[in-house]
């Protein structure tokens, strides 16, 4: 593995960062929106997690800025940027980076539109430690039958922690103005099945979801989510 320590993470953040600059050039002239999130994480060994989320995308460009703050354990400041392109057939191409405890974290992926109503979609996330570079893979189909309403699947593989293949299945029923309630099943090759409830009502987001995290941690967790969305005005209107 020695080999994996030569990529720096540094040229890749700062790689994003200038693409950043050059989408933000064009974000003007689209519409995005911003909001926040405070995600309340129940652990069953009672280290709990209050999770404290703003972010603003205004077009093909998404920040957020996310702090964790532990009960007991150490607390994290997680700054994330990306870039989200479309192309003539609105398939979408994107980059982002994330800084997590100990790693940055790149994900590289692209929804591609097969047909009017089905969605392909593709991410690799590696994950640039100092020893190692483990790949998170995650590939899914999304059908769509109305407005934003859609049902889709997909398949992760998370080789850190139980090294968990997970199934994320995913159902929205949605308005003409996106505002939706979706449900959530989570299947994996080990541990609990997750689920999750969500829904968006004129800007205020709401969320119940309880499951085996197959990303940072082993241990089941309950989390309860409240939050607030705005649509960014369009700069030409």
């Amino acid at each position: 593995m020695s080999g994996l320590v030569t990529v720096r993470p540094g040229a890749i953040v700062r790689g994003l960062l200038l693409a950043v600059a050059l989408a933000t050039a064009s974000a003007a002239a689209h519409a995005g929106v911003a909001g926040g999130q405070f995600r309340y994480w129940a652990f069953t060994d009672h280290d709990d997690l209050r999770d404290v989320i703003a972010y603003w995308a205004p077009g093909p460009v998404h920040l957020q800025l996310e702090v964790w703050d532990r009960e007991r354990g150490r607390d994290e400041f997680r700054p994330e940027v990306g870039v989200h392109l479309r192309d003539r057939r609105r398939s979408s191409y994107s980059a982002q980076w994330r800084h997590e405890f100990a790693l940055e974290r790149v994900t590289l992926g692209t929804e591609q539109k097969l047909s009017q109503h089905f969605v392909g979609k593709l991410y690799v996330s590696p994950l640039l430690g100092r020893d190692a570079v483990p790949v998170v893979w995650q590939a899914g189909l999304d059908g769509y039958w109305h407005s934003y309403s859609f049902a889709g699947a997909d398949l992760i593989r998370d080789p850190r922690g139980d090294d968990l293949w997970v199934v994320l299945m995913r159902m929205r029923w949605a308005n003409e103005s996106n505002d939706w309630v979706q449900a959530t099943v989570a299947p994996a090759s080990r541990r609990t099945i997750g689920w999750a409830l969500d829904a968006k009502w004129h800007g205020v987001r709401i969320g119940f979801e309880r499951n085996s995290r197959f990303d940072f941690s082993t241990r089941d967790n309950i989390i309860a989510t409240l939050g607030y969305e705005w649509t960014l005005p369009n700069a030409s209107e």
